[in-house]
């Protein structure tokens, strides 16, 4: 009986260890994978790293609770076992109790470091999403169960951790810098998972992701432009020339700027309007951003704004140039 009490401490020690790290090293990616294939323990992975805190609380409660109670039962057990060995012996009662003590409790430590914490850690880091698929649906009835004092010491853990300037955190979030890609790509070809023309195209995209992109924008006085003032005949043998589908509009020269057309507009335009000048109707607003703007943020603005064309300006507020998403592709990818 005791023994088998002794083993489920120990599993239970396991299991909270296992979740515990399994919770910090898990990739949202593959539970929510798994978790639309119907795995139960993923959807409750996924919620338990939206609400982080009580769950990490919730692993350290019972590792601690386990903990202590392997220590009470495992002393006089364990000590049981050694105590025999020196009354043979003839050593004093005191003695013998004493180091039947220690031997007992450095053998439980020992057992529980090993399979309680070691073993689990190990497996979890290895395998993070496959241990909470298995775990999560026990450590959830646990969490349940202890609540109230899984709640005074979550709080109690914040109120504790404010003085020291770091709020605390609910939930992980994964983003990787340019820094933290290019190690993984320089660590994936010396592995031989990246050939070095992938590496290189990937490498360079990087890089050239993160530099300013007035270094690719046309300049204001090379950009074609449409004036406000244009027919749709003009504007329509514009785009035959030129073979570009979105044009900034012009009201007095190409530094007054007032919006942008797109080929598409003149699609409601027949042959009896060719004469007409560009209704206001057809002119859609501008975007516009410094011309520090990197290209990686002029395609945040783009998505954001639903454009493909935007126009960067100095410190003044005066236009420089435009840029076009398919100009960054086409630098991004190669042409």
């Amino acid at each position: 009986m005791i023994i088998a009490l002794l083993i489920l401490l120990i599993v239970a020690n396991a299991i909270f260890v296992a979740v515990e790290f399994a919770l910090v090293a898990s990739r949202p990616g593959p539970l929510e994978k798994a978790a639309q294939q119907g795995s139960r323990g993923a959807a409750l992975a996924l919620k338990a790293r939206q609400n982080l805190r009580p769950q990490l609380s919730g692993a350290q409660l019972g590792i601690t609770a386990s903990s202590v109670v392997l220590g009470i039962v495992a002393q006089p057990s364990l000590g049981r076992l050694f105590t025999p060995i020196f009354e043979a012996l003839n050593a004093p009662q005191q003695f013998t109790q004493d180091i039947s003590w220690l031997l007992a409790m450095g053998t439980a430590a020992m057992v529980q470091m090993l399979l309680g914490e070691m073993v689990p850690k190990n497996l979890a880091i290895a395998a993070p999403e496959r241990t909470l698929q298995r775990l999560m649906p026990v450590h959830r009835l646990f969490v349940r169960a202890f609540g109230p004092i899984i709640w005074v010491l979550d709080h109690t853990a914040a109120l504790l951790v404010r003085p020291f300037g770091s709020p605390p955190v609910d939930e992980i979030e994964y983003a990787l810098g340019a820094p933290e890609l290019s190690a993984i790509f320089a660590a994936s070809q010396n592995e031989g998972t990246l050939d070095a023309f992938d590496h290189g195209l990937l490498s360079g995209s990087l890089a050239l992701a993160q530099r300013p992109s007035k270094e690719s924008m046309v300049p204001v006085a090379a950009m074609v432009a449409i004036s406000q003032q244009a027919t749709i005949a003009e504007i329509e043998q514009i785009i035959v020339t030129t073979g570009h589908t979105r044009f900034p509009v012009y009201a007095q020269n190409r530094q007054d700027l007032v919006g942008m057309v797109h080929a598409k507009e003149l699609l409601a335009f027949g042959p009896q309007d060719q004469n007409l000048a560009l209704p206001a109707s057809a002119v859609r607003p501008l975007i516009t951003a410094t011309e520090t703007t990197t290209r990686q943020e002029a395609l945040v603005i783009m998505r954001k704004n639903k454009t493909h064309l935007v126009v960067l300006e100095n410190s003044a507020g005066q236009p420089q140039g435009l840029i076009t998403m398919e100009d960054i592709v086409q630098e991004l990818m190669g042409e």
